[in-house]
């Protein structure tokens, strides 16, 4: 039965609400950008990249909230990692879809909020950092809320180390959010 949770988790995942969004608006999203918050927040606007975020992080929390009724210890961890792989590489819509960012937050934030929550604050003082000091002038280089992330992953990886489980799932979905963040690097 668990196998079965860790396949409706990447299932959930897959529900990629920028590409629904876009197809709500006429747009067709994953041809001009990535199909998560940030990309239809620059595509479609404010209203409905903030909508797509909670959506995402919303589709975290659920798979949280299910990851209860996991029997096997190896169960949580790779709900986790389906649901954020299912965001990122969405079945129903093509294996194209956003980073990851977003039902990460969902996910460990329902399980562990205030480590979150510290990963989360320090995620996005090193990006305000970064945007005022450095990519004001260099746009060219990464946005600053992926170098933000990067630095809250790292931080939550730390913080999670003596928790067993915990640590396994960041770990699997920490690989997830890098190795689409890689391939989005390359192509833009």
């Amino acid at each position: 039965m668990d196998l079965v949770w860790v396949v409706v988790a990447y299932l959930v995942g897959s529900l990629s609400f920028g590409r629904i969004a876009g197809i709500i608006r006429g747009f067709n999203l994953a041809e001009r950008d990535t199909p998560g918050a940030s990309g239809t927040f620059r595509q479609l606007g404010p209203a409905w990249g903030i909508a797509v975020a909670l959506a995402d992080v919303l589709k975290g929390v659920l798979v949280a909230y299910l990851s209860q009724w996991a029997q096997a210890p190896w169960a949580m961890p790779l709900m986790g990692l389906a649901v954020v792989a299912g965001h990122n590489w969405p079945l129903y819509f093509g294996f194209r879809g956003g980073g990851g960012i977003a039902p990460t937050l969902g996910f460990f934030g329902y399980l562990y909020p205030t480590l979150t929550l510290v990963a989360v604050g320090i995620g996005l003082a090193v990006a305000g950092l970064y945007w005022q000091l450095y990519w004001k002038n260099h746009r060219g280089s990464w946005y600053p809320i992926p170098v933000g992330a990067l630095v809250g992953y790292i931080y939550a990886l730390i913080a999670f180390w003596p928790t067993g489980m915990g640590f396994w799932a960041f770990l699997g979905v920490s690989l997830a959010v890098a190795l689409r963040g890689l391939r989005m690097t390359r192509k833009g």
